[in-house]
C-alpha cells in the first residue's frame, strides 16, 4: 500500500510538475491550532511544511499559528488552504463552512507507542487529600485549557455532564490558562484545586523536564490496555488535516498522498511527534459529543421555528398558495358574472316597465349584449387553446411563440409579444411575427433615457400590475418595434406580468395590441391575467426542469467517479490484484477483437473488466488481505463480491448492463459457478469472456501458497476445461490470442515495502519475541529458491536453555528469549530474524554476514543468563536448495532435538 502511494506521488510530483510549467511556486498556508503557543506550533508543524514543499514541487507550504479565537474567521475568509485543529474544531468548521477531512495524525509517544485516538485527562495536586472524585470539586476553583478546547475541556465537560454536574455553577471559579501548559503549571503552583488538558500533555511535559508525574493526581482515571496515556474521558479519533471547500481538489489529493507516505523515523514525523499519517476516521464520536452539550454546531438543536416549518412544508405552502389563488380567480370570476347578472336584471325590469317606449332600445342592447358575448367566446376560445399549448409544447421557446402566433388570429388582436427578463432587462422576446418587428434586445424599463421606459410593457414590469393604456397616443419608438407604421391602427395595449406566482417578481411580460375601440372588457382582462399567470408558471416550471435535469446528470457523473475511485481503492488495498482489473480488461479486449466484437461493444466489456472486482469493496481486510491460502469460509465471503458489485452499480441506470456482466463473470458453463448458478448461453455474452480472461490472469501470477504456471500450461488448462467451466468458443478465441502473450513475471503476492512487510507479518508473527514464525520462514526459504534474494543463514540454538528453566523458572526462560530476541532486532536491522522449533533463531540475510559467535557472547542476555549458544553459518549461494527440512535436519545433527524444551511456545521437530 505505501509502495502504492509513494509511486502516485511520485507520479503528480515530480513527471508532471503543474506548477513548474508555468515557473511560479504557489503558496499553500496550512492554519494550525496553537494548544500550546505560536513558537511550539512552528517547531512541531513546519517540518512537515516542509516535508510536504519537497515532496511537492511548484507548492511552498507554511505554517500558519491560529489561536482558539482566530482559527474560525482564518476558514470563514479563506485565509489558509488547510486546517490542522482538534476533533470539535473539525467538526464546527465541517457543519459551518463544509472543511473536509483528508487524514488523520498518528500520535508518537516520548515511549514510541503510536495512536491515532486522544481523551482528556482530569487532575489535582497529588497533596489534595480532599479531592478524590469528581463531585469533590463542588466549590473549588477549576481551570481549563480555552472554552473552544477540546482535550482541554470539551471531554472534561461531557464527563462532569455524565455525573449530573453543570460545571459553570458547581464550581466556585472556572478559568481559562489558553494553553495545556499554563493549566498544568497553575494545578502544580496551588493556582488552582484541578484541571483538565489532553491526554499525552503530561507524560510529554515529564519527557521534558518540566513537571514530576508524582505531582499530580488523576481523577475519574479510565484504563485502556491499548491507550498508552493517562486518561479520565472517552476516547476520541485524533487530530484530521481537513481542506477547505475553495481549496483545488487535486492539491487535496497530493497532499493526503505524501502524508501518507511519511513514515515515523522521518525528521518531519519527528519534528511533530507523530508516527505519520492515516486514513481520515470516523469523527460520528465527536458529534455526539457535541450534540450531547448543545454546544456549536448543535447549540440550537432540537429548537424548532417558523422558518423550521416553512423549509420543512415549503411545497405543500407553495400548492395551498395556488390552490387559494386559483379559487380567488374563479371567485373573482364568478362575481364579475354575477354583478353583471343582476346588472342585466335590473336592465330587463327596467325595460318591462316602458316596454313599448324601450323596445327600440332593448333590441339595440341585446344586440350590443350579444356582441360582447360573442367576443368574450372569442377570448375564451383564445385562452383554451393556449391552454392546450401548456401541455401539448416540446419546448419553452415553441410554447412562447405558438402563443403569440395564437393571439393575433383573435379576430381584433393584431400584434403580440413576450419578453423575458435578466437582470433586470428586457434579453429574449418571442412575437407573433417572429420577432422581425421588434428591435434587438436588450430593453432596460428602468432607463429614463431610453423611449422604451414608458411603454405600458416596461410600466408592468416596475409595477409588476397589469397595466392597460391606449397605444395610439403612443410616440414613435416607445415600443421597440423597427418600423410602428407595420402595425398601424391599433388603439389599445394591455401588459401583463409574467411571475411564478401573484406574490412573486415579474420574470417577464406578455403585451398584446387590439385595433379594438373600446378597449379591453373587464372579464377579457381577468382572463387575460389569468392565462399569464399559468404562462408564468409554465416558464418557471421549463427553469426548475432543466435546473433537475443538470443535477440528475451531476449527480450520475459524481456517482461515476466515486465508482471508479472505488475500483482504485480495490486496486491499492490488494497487493495481489494491483494492475489486476487492467490486465483483464486488455485480455478481455484481445478475445472480444478475435470473436468479431464491434469497438462499442469492446469498450462496454472493457469497462465492466476494469469494474469487475468492485464488490471487494464489502470484503474485510482480513480476508482480502490475507497473503496464504484461503479457507473454505474466506473462499465464501469473496464469493459475495460478485452480488455487491451488481448491488453496487445497477443503482445507477448508465450501468445497469455493466452490473449485470460483473454478477455473472464466475458463473461456469457447466452451472456450477456462482452468485446464480447460470448455466451455458445463459450467461451473458460478456461475462463468458471475462470469465476466461480473469482466470488467466490468475494462473499467470504468483501467490504465496501457488506458484504461476507457465504459459503452455495455463493454455492446457483452459483447454481441458472447454465446455465445462469456460464456453467453448471463448476458449478458442482465447487459444489464439493468448499464445503469443507477454507474462510479467515479477507479479507476485509477496511483499516488496516495510509497511507491506509488517501487514503479511501479522499472519506470521511469534507471540513471545515478536520475531517472524518459522510458517513465514517456510514461505520466504520456498520463494528463494526461485529469486535467490537472500544469501545466508546463520542459526542459534541455546543448548541449556532446558536446565536455565528448572532453575530459575519458566517466566525467566521467556523472559531471555524476549531480550535475546530485541538484540538480535537491534543488531541486525538489515536482516529477517526468525523464532523457529520452539527455542531456535534465524537471521535471514541478503548479503553474505557470517556472524561469528563471539559476537553474540557480548549480548547482555547471554552474559546475565550464562546461556551456551550453538552458531551455524549456511553460504545459500553454494546451497541454494536449502528448505525447512534441510535446517530441521541440521539443527538435529547439532543436538538440537535433545533439548526442545524452554520458555514460550514449545514444539517438537518437523517431520
Amino acid at each position: 500500500m505505501l509502495a502504492v502511494v509513494r509511486f502516485l506521488v511520485f507520479l503528480f510530483c515530480t513527471l508532471i510538475p503543474f506548477h513548474s510549467l508555468h515557473g511560479t511556486e504557489q503558496t499553500v498556508k496550512i492554519g494550525v491550532l496553537a494548544k500550546r503557543g505560536a513558537e511550539r506550533v512552528c517547531q512541531q508543524w513546519q517540518p512537515t511544511a516542509d516535508y510536504l514543499s519537497d515532496a511537492l514541487p511548484g507548492y511552498r507550504f507554511k505554517v500558519i499559528p491560529l489561536g482558539f479565537d482566530e482559527i474560525d474567521s482564518a476558514v470563514q475568509e479563506s485565509q489558509v488552504h488547510f486546517v490542522l485543529a482538534n476533533s470539535a474544531f473539525y467538526v464546527e468548521l465541517e457543519k459551518r463552512y463544509g472543511v473536509s477531512r483528508i487524514a488523520t495524525l498518528i500520535n508518537q509517544h516520548m515511549t514510541g507507542k503510536q495512536t491515532t485516538i486522544f481523551g482528556g485527562v482530569i487532575f489535582s495536586r497529588a497533596d489534595r487529600d480532599d479531592i478524590r472524585d469528581l463531585v469533590d470539586f463542588k466549590r473549588k476553583s477549576f481551570m481549563a485549557v480555552d472554552a473552544r478546547s477540546f482535550g482541554g475541556w470539551i471531554m472534561a465537560w461531557r464527563e462532569f455532564d455524565r455525573n449530573h454536574i453543570d460545571p459553570f455553577t458547581f464550581f466556585s471559579r472556572l478559568q481559562y490558562g489558553e494553553t495545556h501548559d499554563a493549566v498544568v503549571f497553575g494545578v502544580r503552583d496551588g493556582l488552582v484545586d484541578g484541571g483538565t488538558v489532553r491526554t499525552d500533555t503530561l507524560e510529554r511535559m515529564a519527557g521534558e523536564g518540566k513537571i514530576d508525574l508524582d505531582d499530580f493526581k488523576i481523577l475519574n482515571q479510565k484504563q485502556d490496555e491499548e491507550f498508552p496515556f493517562l486518561l479520565s474521558t472517552e476516547l476520541y479519533p485524533e487530530w484530521p488535516l481537513a481542506a477547505l471547500q475553495t481549496t483545488p481538489k487535486q492539491l487535496s489529493r497530493l497532499v493526503a498522498s505524501a502524508l501518507m507516505a511519511m513514515d515515523e523515523q522521518n525528521p518531519a514525523a519527528v519534528a511533530g511527534k507523530i508516527a505519520g499519517w492515516t486514513i481520515p476516521l470516523n469523527y460520528q464520536s465527536v458529534h455526539d459529543c457535541l450534540l450531547a452539550l448543545r454546544i456549536s454546531p448543535y447549540e440550537s438543536y432540537g429548537k424548532f421555528t417558523l422558518t423550521d416549518v416553512v423549509i420543512k412544508y415549503w411545497l405543500q405552502t407553495v400548492l395551498l398558495l395556488l390552490f387559494l389563488i386559483f379559487i380567488f380567480s374563479i371567485s373573482s370570476y364568478i362575481f364579475h358574472l354575477n354583478r353583471d347578472l343582476s346588472r342585466k336584471k335590473e336592465e330587463v325590469d327596467e325595460l318591462n316597465q316602458g316596454l313599448e317606449i324601450k323596445v327600440q332600445d332593448r333590441t339595440k342592447e341585446i344586440e350590443s349584449l350579444l356582441g360582447r358575448e360573442i367576443y368574450l367566446r372569442e377570448i375564451l376560445q383564445t385562452v383554451a387553446d393556449i391552454n392546450e399549448l401548456l401541455i401539448t409544447s416540446a419546448s419553452l421557446e415553441k410554447l412562447l411563440e405558438d402563443s403569440c402566433s395564437r393571439f393575433v388570429r383573435h379576430s381584433y388582436y393584431d400584434f403580440a409579444w413576450v419578453g423575458l427578463l435578466d437582470k433586470k432587462k428586457v434579453a429574449q422576446v418571442f412575437s407573433s411575427d417572429g420577432e422581425h418587428l421588434l428591435e434587438t434586445p436588450p430593453f432596460d424599463p428602468e432607463d429614463p433615457e431610453f423611449p422604451f421606459s414608458r411603454s405600458a410593457t416596461a410600466q408592468c414590469l416596475i409595477q409588476n400590475t397589469t397595466v392597460v393604456q391606449p397605444y395610439r397616443t403612443e410616440k414613435p419608438g416607445i415600443t421597440p418595434l423597427h418600423n410602428g407604421k407595420l402595425v398601424s391602427g391599433l388603439l389599445w395595449v394591455i401588459a401583463l406580468p409574467l411571475r411564478a406566482d401573484h406574490f412573486s417578481k415579474p420574470i417577464g411580460s406578455l403585451s398584446v395590441y387590439t385595433w379594438r375601440e373600446q378597449g379591453f372588457e373587464g372579464e377579457e382582462i381577468s382572463m387575460l391575467e389569468e392565462l399569464a399567470g399559468d404562462l408564468g408558471f409554465a416558464i418557471t416550471a421549463y427553469g426548475h426542469r432543466q435546473a433537475v435535469a443538470y443535477l440528475e446528470s451531476e449527480r450520475t457523473e459524481n456517482y461515476e467517479e466515486t465508482i471508479l475511485s472505488f475500483a482504485n481503492m480495490i486496486d491499492h488495498r490488494d497487493t495481489y490484484t494491483a494492475g489486476h482489473t487492467l490486465r483483464v480488461a486488455h485480455y478481455c479486449q484481445l478475445i472480444a477483437l478475435e470473436m468479431g466484437y464491434d469497438e462499442e461493444e469492446i469498450e462496454i466489456l472493457k469497462k465492466a473488466a476494469i469494474l469487475h472486482d468492485i464488490g471487494k469493496i464489502a470484503t474485510p481486510d482480513s480476508v482480502l488481505l490475507k497473503p496464504g491460502k484461503l479457507t473454505e469460509s474466506d473462499y465464501d465471503l469473496i464469493k459475495l463480491h460478485a452480488t455487491a458489485g451488481f448491488e453496487m452499480l445497477s443503482q445507477v441506470k448508465m450501468y445497469h448492463e455493466l452490473a449485470e456482466i460483473i454478477h455473472q463473470h464466475h458463473e461456469r458453463h457447466d452451472g456450477q459457478g456462482y452468485p446464480i448458478g447460470l448455466r451455458g448461453d445463459e450467461i451473458h455474452p460478456f461475462s463468458r469472456i471475462m470469465s476466461v480472461a480473469d482466470a488467466f490472469d490468475a494462473m499467470t501470477t504468483n501467490r504465496i501458497y501457488k506458484p504461476r504456471k507457465e504459459l503452455d500450461e495455463v493454455l492446457e488448462e483452459l483447454s481441458s476445461l472447454k465446455g465445462i467451466q469456460f464456453h467453448p468458443a471463448v476458449v478458442d478465441a482465447a487459444l489464439k490470442v493468448l499464445q503469443d502473450i507477454s507474462i510479467i513475471t515479477s507479479i507476485d503476492q509477496l511483499p516488496v515495502t516495510e509497511l507491506e512487510r509488517k501487514r503479511f507479518a501479522y499472519f506470521f508473527n511469534d507471540k513471545l519475541t515478536g520475531l517472524y514464525n518459522e510458517n513465514y520462514l517456510q514461505i520466504i526459504l520456498q520463494n528463494n529458491l526461485q529469486c535467490f534474494e537472500y544469501t545466508c543463514i546463520n542459526t542459534f540454538h541455546p543448548i541449556n536453555l532446558q536446565e536455565y528453566n528448572k532453575r530459575a523458572g519458566w517466566e525467566q526462560g521467556n523472559s531471555f528469549l524476549q531480550k535475546f530476541a530485541e538484540e538480535l532486532r537491534r543488531g541486525y536491522q538489515d536482516s529477517l530474524i526468525f523464532r523457529a522449533f520452539g527455542n531456535d533463531f534465524i537471521v535471514l540475510a541478503k548479503t553474505h554476514n557470517e556472524i561469528p559467535r563471539e559476537s553474540i557472547e557480548t549480548f547482555n542476555s547471554i552474559r546475565e543468563t550464562e546461556m551456551n549458544i550453538v552458531v551455524r553459518h549456511v553460504d545459500l549461494l553454494q546451497d541454494k536448495a536449502y528448505t525447512m527440512k534441510t535446517l530441521e535436519k541440521m539443527g538435529m545433527m547439532a543436538g538440537w532435538g535433545q533439548q526442545r524444551e524452554g520458555g514460550g511456545d514449545v514444539r517438537e521437530p518437523l517431520t
